[in-house]
């Protein structure tokens, strides 16, 4: 039998089982979401999106919440299930909580478990309430899949295969006062509405049309029936729609994000329904309707919501994204619409394709019709997030428009004129593309896939390895291929922190436009330099390597092709400045340590863990300053250097614990195991636990091998004095020159003081000298005679 303990099974085959059981009706992704939190998902293989639908606009207040799991698992332990027939503590509170944020005139309420549940109650509660049949609603409206709701939505497409419908129910315009008032008759019920319709294109309800349509209602004794079931918790910028227009409906449905995530359904009930007297005991019900398990997923809901001013957020947020998203210059982009995070984009074209590169860079968005654009994010998305996931949005409505280079150059006079040479703009516009593709580390796939994508359009073949490496090569023929190749390994992934991609004086702003999508795009470019020379013969392959998580400490992508190759020569893509050469990285050691004592008096003689892992800390820091006086000299990238990162301290009652992060810079000198050894000791003293990760020796390069001649005589033909550098980070120098020997070097353009800052941008002059100084690089040793050197295969 399986278990919930089970592992979890292959992308492939959690695919393959869905598909196998599943009934067939839904139009699946290709993604296995298997964990959330906050505004992310992952998928089984690890990957992370940015969540822009929210369940469809369930997960208002995110995924994972702990105070969430912890309010269900202490509700199941109490009671899960108790129908309204019976009276229920959890289910009065929140009932009385529910009135706390209507309307005035909407305090009694009918649970059930979801929006078309909810629709149908309201539908049933206005025929009973008034006696007639008729219900209005509008085109483009949708009220859900069971029958009644189901009749209530227009989309032809998803009634017509359950004709006959309910009937007495029809449809006119929307935002069309005129067209409601010639509807209305004396056998009408209600009205139903959206003030905003989600599913029909995000269209916004006119203010002067929801006014006159609340007065018409009023006048002709018909009840107004608003469906809040997206629009609802928040989505909006106010709690409920109905609030941007001071209106007070008849019947209200609420469902969505009212619990959470788990199934819930709501409808409000106004003055007007309960004085008719025939809402009587047995009129209407639901089975699971208001039991417990699910009422305190929404008491918990609604607090987060009010502690949280997930409403205020959304407004803010909502504000922001409209100003950005009317701001992308894009033939595409048809109109942008909407209110707080219910927005659309609807573009003169079909949606489709867009979503699916949305996916692919990580960004899971809805269609809202089969033009539009839907983007319901969590209302605790981060301004970053939001801005990441607006950031790949423009990028797909702007690949491949001539239009974009074209407003890039209007915006920047001087970066790229009308003189420029085609292939300078498109290396500009690899440069740019490439950093307005967000790739944290291990979320690399958007501008992998991209890559593969583009470079054969500059003459490279692309393709991605196992662990998720770009891996272009220049074209050449087999016997070529099989000899030692010259490898440039740079690496695609970004720390965090969005910054807004920009061309502002000549200088190109964004997150990794330094640290390294620069250096990588540099790589790239003299490469495809060389594949589209004619007359030029190659004597060995030129290799260039995105890697992934370069920016982790598993430095996967590089620990994968270390090896795989054995070059002839590699560079390793990392900002030196394009003057001037890197020959070497300190190391580097993570230790996380933890101490736990039983509790005791604060004024008792035994050391707290606190105390412990600070002592701990000055022993590490004394032991450096004396390693450094004995060994470490002047020099930085000479000197060990600790730097406390964290320290956090907790305790339940009957133990206390305190942990703490260390992080080593490694001198050469320094031997990796000695260090480790000695803190293991320490820590032994200590009673504290240590683990020790990130790990990697210091390396450092000769200045006397034939790349750094190639790059001296490169640099000087163009006038240029050569330096070179040490560093005192670390990169995957340090993981692949212990292996493929003294043949390496790192190099690229951008200012290395700039890595990882707010102010993070790369001159485009800078960047266009480190191509051509590349280009003469990997042609001179690329066109060696082969044969008979180390590595050669």
């Amino acid at each position: 039998m399986s278990t919930l303990s089970e592992p979890v099974a292959r992308p492939e085959a959690l695919m393959e089982l869905e598909r196998l059981y599943s009934s067939g009706v839904y139009n699946k992704r290709p993604v296995e979401i298997v964990r959330g939190e906050g505004a992310l998902l992952w998928d089984a293989q690890g990957r992370c999106y940015i969540d822009c639908a929210a369940g469809h606009g369930v997960a208002n207040i995110g995924h994972g919440r702990a105070e969430m799991a912890a309010a269900l698992a202490a509700q199941a332990q109490r009671l899960i299930t108790c129908p309204e027939s019976l009276y229920n503590d959890v289910r009065a509170r929140l009932l009385e909580r529910l009135a706390q944020f209507m309307p005035s005139g909407l305090q009694r309420f009918f649970l059930c478990n979801s929006g078309a549940e909810a629709v149908e109650g309201a539908i049933k509660f206005a025929r009973l309430a008034t006696g007639r049949p008729g219900i209005i609603a509008t085109l483009r409206g949708f009220h859900g899949r069971t029958l009644g709701a189901l009749s209530a939505t227009w989309e032809r497409s998803y009634r017509e295969p359950f004709a006959p419908l309910v009937p007495g129910i029809t449809h006119v315009r929307y935002n069309d006062l005129a067209a409601l008032e010639r509807a209305i008759d004396d056998q009408t019920a209600a009205v139903l509405l959206e003030l905003v319709q989600g599913e029909g294109g995000v269209h916004v309800a006119d203010p002067a049309y929801v006014r006159g349509l609340a007065a018409l209602c009023r006048e002709r004794g018909v009840l107004l029936i608003v469906d809040e079931v997206q629009t609802g918790c928040g989505r909006t910028g106010r709690f409920l729609a109905c609030e941007h227009y001071e209106l007070e409906p008849d019947l209200l449905c609420l469902a969505k994000g009212i619990a959470g995530g788990l199934p819930m359904g709501v409808v409000a009930l106004g003055e007007r329904v309960i004085a008719s007297g025939r809402l009587t005991p047995g009129t209407h019900g639901s089975t699971f309707g208001g039991n417990p398990l699910v009422c305190a997923a929404a008491l918990e809901t609604l607090n987060i919501i009010e502690r949280e001013r997930l409403v205020e957020r959304a407004a803010y947020l909502g504000q922001h994204a409209l100003e950005r998203l009317r701001n992308i210059s894009s033939s595409l982009i048809r109109e942008v619409r909407g209110l707080g995070l219910l927005l659309g984009v609807e573009l003169r074209t079909r949606v489709q394709p867009y979503l699916e590169a949305l996916l692919e860079r990580g960004v899971l968005a809805l269609p809202a019709g089969p033009n539009v654009i839907r983007l319901l994010p969590p209302l605790v998305i981060s301004e970053e997030q939001l801005d990441q996931a607006l950031n790949c949005l423009a990028e797909v409505l702007q690949a491949n428009q001539p239009k974009a280079t074209v407003e890039r150059r209007a915006a920047n006079p001087g970066v790229v004129s009308e003189g420029t040479a085609p292939q300078e703009q498109a290396e500009l516009d690899l440069l740019y593309r490439m950093v307005s593709i967000p790739s944290l580390s291990g979320q690399e796939r958007s501008l992998a896939t991209w890559l593969v994508e583009y470079l054969p359009h500059l003459g490279l073949q692309a393709e991605l390895d196992v662990v998720g490496n770009l891996v272009a090569t220049v074209p050449v023929s087999a016997e070529v291929a099989e000899r030692a190749p010259l490898v440039l390994l740079g690496h695609m992934d970004t720390v965090p922190g969005a910054i807004p991609v920009a061309l502002r004086e000549g200088k190109l702003y964004g997150r990794g436009a330094v640290d390294a999508k620069g250096p990588l795009a540099a790589f790239l470019a003299a490469a495809a330099r060389l594949a589209r020379r004619e007359g030029t013969r190659l004597r060995r392959p030129i290799v260039v390597i995105g890697a992934v998580e370069e920016e982790a400490a598993t430095s996967r992508g590089a620990r994968a092709v270390v090896e795989r190759y054995r070059p002839y020569a590699c560079i390793i893509g990392e900002p030196s400045g394009s003057r001037a050469v890197t020959l070497g990285y300190k190391g580097r050691l993570l230790v996380d340590g933890r101490v736990v004592r039983p509790c005791g008096h604060s004024a008792g003689p035994r050391q707290t863990a606190v105390e412990a892992a600070v002592a701990f800390w000055e022993r590490v820091r004394l032991h450096a300053e004396e390693w450094n006086r004995n060994h470490g000299g002047t020099s930085p990238f000479a000197a060990l250097q600790p730097v406390l990162r964290s320290i956090e301290s907790g305790q339940d009652g009957l133990q206390e614990w305190a942990t703490l992060r260390i992080g080593y810079r490694l001198p050469l000198a320094c031997s990796l195991q000695e260090l480790c050894d000695e803190l293991r000791h320490w820590a032994a003293q200590a009673e504290l636990a240590v683990d020790f990760s990130g790990e990697e020796a210091a390396f450092q390069a000769p200045r006397t091998t034939r790349l750094v001649r190639a790059f001296v005589q490169a640099m000087r033909a163009m006038g240029i004095q050569p330096a070179f550098k040490v560093k005192t980070g670390t990169s995957d120098m340090n993981v692949v020159g212990p292996v493929w020997g003294p043949e390496i070097v790192a190099y690229g353009p951008g200012d290395a003081r700039l890595d990882h800052t707010p102010e993070e941008h790369l001159a485009v002059e800078e960047y266009m000298e480190a191509i051509a100084i590349l280009e003469r690089v990997l042609l001179s040793l690329a066109q060696e005679a082969a044969g008979g050197e180390e590595g050669e295969s």
